[in-house]
């Protein structure tokens, strides 16, 4: 972090979030979003640093990194130090495993690195075992920049054993097709995502769950899967205890997100009223009164289609930040409501306070989990923190367009329009000047949170639901991308800017 950007999030690191009598405050759930709770003291990173010096335990270097990993920390160089020696601490923890993995992705970007720690996971015994073919394939395009016919070899071989695939450890797959998305191959990647799936469901299906966490996994899985009927039959009778009242919320909030996926937005609705009326939260009447019942209009980051006059008629314009990506003919130059990462907002925060102050746009939005971080002292009328995610993400978690969508649909707007969203299927990553870290992967790129942090065949499917089912309207090349099949579109990103023109090799 920069000397400045520390002192904006030494500013921003207070909690505020409005506390009644009882003292209980906000805190965040993975599952549940937002609730009543009461808040721990936020991980000072700094600290944790200089115990896990002192005493370099695994688990004192797996709470620095996770420390220094936290969105309003952002030290991901720091993060994947530590991931590093803490599998050299305890090569059995498969925190640090993930770690590497997610967060060396997205700094170093050195893949014979990676997968120096990946490969522990290799079975020592069985078809798939250590030593064999397969692992001499894989681990070819491990090296930084593999040879066309390596990668093929690699494609055949996980061709040839793809029944025996969901065998193997979660985090083996999802690094092999964390990989293969990076060297452009969505399709096989996604494959070996599916392979994930149905080793979850094998897993965890028929058994009383532990937590609601463990329903999410579930859940998720039956979501990537498409498997529609067992996905709103768990989530109408979970295998989870629900008299604890945390675990009720978690499962209701499933539940809602299971009949969103079905094309069915009431009992997500439903569910966000109850959950505003226990806990109310700044910028949520703003809110309401913004978009309920409201023509909206969500203008993605993406080149425009010269329907900026469309975009303009709409009773609110919702964007990706709150400056328009591309020119007035194509983007419109109204902002209503922004939305923003919470990189972004630490980073821009001034420059938004400064738009917001001045009337340009009516409020932003940033993600849930942001109250983890200590915040302003005084929460401004303008910021809102969105109450809850989508919750059926097998693994990552939602982009841009997809967050704004689902937390518009809790308010019951008029109508949801689309635009200048190509899902990454288009001919450039964003219209220019929309973020200029936007290039090829390569080292603490961005760009590589695209793959990384998301699964873009998922969006793209819970995207294209929602437009079928109505919930959206789609314009321009947002319609024109939704009307693809799943493979149409895999194709598309494989042509596209994320797949082998974006790709160092």
């Amino acid at each position: 972090m920069t000397g400045s950007y520390r002192g904006i999030a030494a500013g921003l690191l207070r909690r505020t979030l409005p506390a009644e009598e009882t003292e209980e405050g906000i805190v965040y759930d993975s599952v549940a979003g937002l609730v009543r709770g009461t808040p721990e003291p936020p991980s000072d990173a700094a600290e944790l640093s200089a115990r896990a010096e002192r005493s370099p335990s695994a688990g004192n270097l797996l709470a620095a990194a996770s420390a220094h990993r936290r969105p309003y920390v952002s030290d991901l160089a720091a993060a994947a130090e530590y991931y590093e020696r803490a599998v050299r601490a305890n090569p059995k923890d498969l925190r640090a495993v993930e770690g590497v993995l997610t967060i060396g992705s997205r700094t170093h970007f050195d893949w014979p690195r990676i997968w120096n720690v990946v490969q522990l996971l290799i079975p020592r015994r069985g078809r798939l075992r250590r030593g064999t073919e397969l692992w001499q394939a894989i681990g070819g395009i491990f090296e930084q920049t593999p040879r066309d016919d390596a990668v093929d070899r690699a494609l055949s071989q996980l061709q040839e054993h793809q029944h025996r695939l969901p065998l193997l450890h979660q985090l083996l797959l999802e690094a092999i097709a964390a990989r293969l998305h990076f060297l452009g191959q969505f399709s096989a990647g996604t494959r070996l995502r599916e392979a994930m799936a149905h080793n979850r469901v094998r897993e965890l299906v028929g058994i009383p769950l532990e937590s609601g966490i463990w329903l999410k996994h579930l859940l998720g899985a039956y979501a990537y899967l498409e498997e529609d009927h067992r996905l709103e039959a768990t989530a109408l009778e979970p295998p989870v205890d629900l008299t604890d009242a945390r675990t009720r919320i978690q499962a209701e909030k499933l539940a809602a997100d299971a009949a969103l996926m079905a094309g069915d937005a009431e009992p997500l609705r439903t569910h966000a009223i109850e959950r505003r009326a226990q806990v109310q939260l700044p910028g949520d009447d703003l809110m309401s009164g913004l978009v309920t019942g409201r023509r909206v209009a969500v203008v993605g980051p993406a080149g425009g289609d010269g329907l900026g006059e469309l975009i303009e008629s709409y009773d609110v314009v919702v964007r990706t930040r709150h400056t328009p990506a591309g020119e007035k003919e194509h983007a419109g130059s109204r902002t209503d409501i922004a939305y923003y990462a919470g990189r972004d907002l630490l980073r821009d925060y001034q420059e938004v306070s400064e738009t917001a102050e001045s009337g340009t746009i009516q409020l932003a939005v940033t993600r849930p989990f942001f109250v983890e971080a200590p915040l302003l002292e005084q929460w401004p009328e303008w910021l809102r923190a969105a109450r809850f995610e989508h919750g059926l993400y097998f693994r990552g978690a939602a982009q841009g367009v997809q967050r704004i969508i689902y937390d518009l649909l809790q308010f019951h707007p008029a109508e949801i329009a689309v635009f200048n969203a190509d899902f990454y299927a288009g001919q450039s990553l964003a219209a220019e000047g929309y973020r200029a870290s936007y290039s090829a992967f390569g080292p603490n790129n961005q760009t590589n949170d695209v793959v990384a942090m998301h699964d873009v065949a998922y969006e793209f499917r819970w995207t294209r639901q929602l437009s079928r089912s109505g919930l959206i309207t789609a314009h321009g090349t947002a319609a024109e991308v939704l009307g693809l099949s799943v493979e149409q579109y895999l194709r598309r990103l494989e042509a596209g800017p994320l797949g082998q023109g974006a790709v160092q090799r």
